[in-house]
C-alpha cells in the first residue's frame, strides 16, 4: 500500500508521535471528556476503510458529556488540500491517542511542525448536525408522510430483538456498540439517501459491527433525516443495542423496516 510505504519510510511511529506538531489542544469544552477520542477511533474503524474525506468534512462524531451547547467531539481535516482514506485516518487518530490525547488534539499530516501543510483535528463542535425529530417531521410533512412519535412508539412492530451477540458487548473488554453511537456516525456522514439492504452506518461491536439497514422496502429510499428519526423511535421504545421499526403503520414488516443488528 503506497501510503504505508511512504509514511513508514519517512518516519517511524515513534518519531511521528514525538513531532512537535502533535498536540492535545482544543476547545475549552474538551475538558471532562476523557476517553472520547478512543470512542471516536472505534467509530472510524467501523467505517469503509477505503472511503475518502477532504478538508472540513466531518468524518465521525461522538456526543460530549458537556451539556452546555450540546457539543460533540468531531474529527476532520484542515488545510490539507487533499483527500485521505479512513485507513489513513485511523493511523493518525491512533497516533494522537499514543501521544496521550484523550479527547481533543491535532496532528500534522506531513513531517515536521508545519500545520500549513495540513492536519487532522479532533475538536468540539457545537450544535452537532444531528436532525432532531421535529426537523424530520417538517421534511416528512412536505412529502405528505407526517406521523407523530407517540403513535409510532405504541405500535407493536417496534421491537428490540436481534442477534444473540447484541447483548454481549463489553464482555472481556470487547467493543460494545449502541444505537446512540450509530446515530452519531450516521449524522456525521451528512445528507444521504438509502435503499434496501444498504449499510447506512456501523460501529464496532464484539468481534464484528453493529449496523443499521433497511429491509423489505422494495425500491423505496429513505433520507438520513428519516433514518435518524427511526433510530430515535427505537431508543424511545427502550432499545439500546439492536432492534427493528416498521417504516409504515401497523405490524406488517413486509412493507419495510429499519433494522439495527450485529453483522459479523
Amino acid at each position: 500500500m503506497f501510503f504505508g510505504k511512504a509514511l513508514f519510510a519517512a518516519a517511524s511511529v515513534a518519531s511521528v508521535v514525538n513531532a512537535l506538531g502533535i498536540n492535545c489542544q482544543g476547545s475549552g469544552l474538551c475538558t471532562g471528556n476523557k476517553g472520547a477520542l478512543g470512542n471516536l477511533l472505534g467509530q472510524v474503524k467501523a467505517l469503509d476503510q477505503s472511503k475518502t474525506f477532504s478538508d472540513g468534512e466531518q468524518i465521525a462524531c461522538v456526543e460530549s458529556s458537556v451539556s452546555i451547547g450540546n457539543p460533540s467531539l468531531c474529527l476532520f481535516y484542515q488545510k490539507t488540500g487533499r483527500t485521505f482514506t479512513v485507513a489513513q485516518t485511523v493511523w493518525y487518530v491512533q497516533a494522537l491517542i499514543d501521544h496521550g490525547c484523550q479527547a481533543c488534539g491535532s496532528i500534522p499530516v506531513d513531517d515536521g511542525n508545519n500545520v500549513d501543510n495540513g492536519e487532522l483535528t479532533a475538536n468540539m463542535v457545537a450544535k452537532f448536525r444531528r436532525r432532531d425529530t421535529g426537523m424530520v417531521k417538517v421534511v416528512r410533512k412536505a412529502e405528505g408522510q407526517t406521523e407523530n412519535v407517540s403513535k409510532l412508539s405504541k405500535r407493536l412492530g417496534i421491537n428490540c430483538r436481534g442477534s444473540s451477540t447484541c447483548g454481549v458487548g463489553g464482555v472481556a473488554n470487547l467493543p460494545a456498540g449502541h444505537i446512540d453511537d450509530l446515530k452519531d456516525v450516521i449524522a456525521g456522514q451528512g445528507d444521504g439517501v438509502w435503499g434496501n439492504g444498504q449499510q447506512i452506518g456501523c460501529v464496532a461491536h464484539v468481534t464484528g459491527r453493529l449496523c443499521a439497514f433497511y429491509q423489505n422496502v422494495g425500491d423505496r429510499t429513505f433520507t438520513t433525516q428519516q433514518t435518524l428519526m427511526y433510530l430515535d423511535w427505537l431508543t424511545d421504545h427502550g432499545c439500546t443495542v439492536c432492534g427493528s421499526v416498521p417504516t409504515d403503520d401497523g405490524n406488517n414488516v413486509d412493507n419495510g423496516e429499519l433494522t439495527v443488528n450485529y453483522v459479523a
